[in-house]
């Protein structure tokens, strides 16, 4: 099917045609153009398609292979069965019970103790104001005998971006280039913790706990799993390792009948000193210092099959599958103008979400960006630095539907691939309002 902006040629030569008045002219032109230009024309066409074809499949990026999913779904609707997405923490699954013993341990000892964990579905920038307002709220602890007043606060879960912040360290495990994951729906996961309350009497059970949390009630999701595509297994060397060709290490196989067909595994053994890591027919090679066999943990990285469905949208950091998104992530590093940024961000499927329109250099950091933009990679330690980022580079987006909750953190998603690509400057993003858009 032929693009609407597409030149059609053959058009273009009916229309000449049919503007040349001589019958004898007209044939003349006809059989010249239909046996030399039109069929050359054709030939580099086709040519051209099998060159960008051929390019493509040459380059496989490993971003690609090793993307990463996340969803989110309620417990009641989480399918065991899903071959796709899985549980980050498999003891999420179960439902977790209060226990009043640990409750009224600590408030015999006057300590703070974690309740459970929620889900905000609110904007960046109402988590980041809630984070930083040092904000306690009211509640009671309900027991067969009355009702007693508590106090509560909220803090933003970090269990889930640490385990983000060990695959970083997995994937320089697996000499992979790192490509940041999109984790906006794990910075919205938050703990409650029990602050201070009044001792039941003796012999009182507790039976609930209440908090009110005031305007962020109606934004609470309980019960929330969070998704990824990597699944925890484990395999043991198929066979004797046999001598590596530097008679130092050892090459461990793994036979693929071992493993799932179609899927890339990443190593989890951090503890362990890896050399080498191949997949040839299949199997997969690990050259190490060890000459027995060993256990070793994987993550199996799990592809989309089409036709799943989940509560929540899926995101990754996965770029398009187009000849531009390719040659994108190919080249991204040569980026040096506006238009080639905007490439860049168009490639990947985010435009439902906000759209890249501007960019500027500041001296400083404007304070409302600080609230709304965050960089995904903030974790790393190792980063090279060019400079101390004296200036701020920031990337102004439109909404496509300002009232999305994810709108902010899809664009700092977005900017944090800015901020890999420029590390001389301190970059932010932020959402114009519709009079700046215009």
């Amino acid at each position: 099917m032929m693009h609407p902006n597409e030149f059609d040629m053959k058009e273009y030569i009916r229309k000449r045609m049919l503007e040349i008045t001589g019958l004898e002219d007209r044939t003349a032109y006809k059989e010249v153009v239909t046996n030399l230009l039109l069929e050359l024309y054709e030939y580099n066409k086709t040519s051209y398609e099998k060159l960008e074809e051929r390019i493509l499949k040459e380059y496989s990026p490993s971003q690609k292979e090793f993307a990463i999913y996340i969803s989110l779904t309620d417990r009641e609707h989480y399918d065991a069965t899903d071959t796709f997405l899985h549980p980050m923490k498999i003891c999420d699954t179960k439902k977790t019970e209060l226990s009043f013993s640990d409750i009224r341990k600590a408030m015999e000892e006057k300590k703070e103790l974690k309740l459970y964990t929620f889900y905000l579905q609110a904007s960046a920038s109402s988590i980041y104001r809630l984070k930083h307002s040092n904000r306690t709220f009211q509640g009671s602890i309900k027991t067969n005998k009355g009702e007693y007043q508590a106090v509560f606060r909220i803090e933003q879960n970090t269990d889930y971006m640490e385990l983000i912040k060990e695959l970083y360290d997995i994937f320089v495990l697996n000499y992979q280039p790192w490509s940041t994951v999109c984790e906006a729906y794990l910075t919205k996961m938050m703990d409650v913790y029990l602050c201070q309350a009044k001792m039941p009497g003796k012999g009182e059970e507790i039976t609930g706990i209440q908090v009110d949390f005031e305007e962020y009630a109606k934004d609470i999701q309980y019960d929330m799993i969070p998704l990824w595509n990597l699944l925890p297994v484990t395999e043991k060397t198929s066979t004797y390792p046999s001598p590596a060709i530097d008679r130092v290490n050892y090459e461990h196989q793994i036979f693929s009948h071992r493993l799932m067909a179609g899927c890339e595994y990443l190593i989890r053994n951090t503890e362990t000193e890896i050399t080498n890591i191949r997949r040839q027919q299949g199997d997969l090679f690990i050259t190490c210092p060890m000459e027995i066999p060993h256990e070793w943990n994987l993550y199996q990285v799990n592809r989309p099959k089409g036709g799943e469905s989940y509560p929540y949208p899926v995101l990754s950091n996965r770029c398009k599958d187009s000849f531009a998104g390719s040659i994108t992530d190919m080249f991204q590093r040569s980026i040096k103008t506006k238009g080639e940024l905007a490439r860049m961000m168009e490639s990947f499927d985010y435009q439902e979400y906000v759209v890249f329109q501007d960019i500027c250099i500041l001296d400083k950091v404007p304070a409302d960006c600080a609230m709304c933009s965050y960089n995904m990679d903030g974790f790393m330690q190792d980063e090279l630095r060019v400079g101390n980022a004296e200036q701020t580079m920031m990337a102004i987006f439109t909404a496509v539907c300002p009232e999305n909750y994810l709108n902010e953190d899809i664009m700092s998603f977005l900017v944090t691939q800015v901020q890999k690509l420029f590390p001389e400057y301190h970059c932010v993003g932020r959402l114009a309002d519709e009079e700046t858009a215009r």
